[in-house]
């Protein structure tokens, strides 16, 4: 279960952490790219989006930001978050890796504002 933030998580704040965890220049989580690499992290960045932001975080009470308002913030098709919201959660089900990484990704946005990727040892 991702950690509901304690404070308010823009998206700018999630593809800024999702970039530097994938190692990926913040530009290239809206660029028309579609290799693995970066669809991942994009993938990654919209479920995040998803899931954490809003007033204080879904579990919190407050909405998440809608489908529309995180494909303008990625240069996409709502039905492209949709689509990568599905297969984030899927995979995180299937894979305990891919969902420790979610799971430190969530708490670093929860705990401070600007958070810097710190990776854990066995992800």
């Amino acid at each position: 279960m991702l950690e509901a933030p304690s404070r308010p998580v823009t998206i700018a704040e999630v593809q800024a952490l999702v970039a530097r965890a994938f190692r990926l220049d913040s530009t290239a989580l809206i660029a028309p790219t579609r290799r693995q690499h970066v669809a991942c992290a994009r993938h990654v960045a919209m479920y995040l989006s998803r899931e954490l932001t809003g007033v204080s975080g879904r579990d919190r009470g407050g909405p998440p930001a809608s489908f529309a308002r995180i494909a303008r913030a990625f240069a996409r098709d709502h039905s492209s978050v949709i689509h990568a919201c599905a297969t984030v959660a899927r995979r995180r089900r299937a894979d305990a890796g891919f969902a420790r990484l979610l799971d430190q990704l969530a708490a670093q946005l929860a705990s401070s504002p600007g958070a810097k990727f710190l990776p854990q040892e066995a992800v």
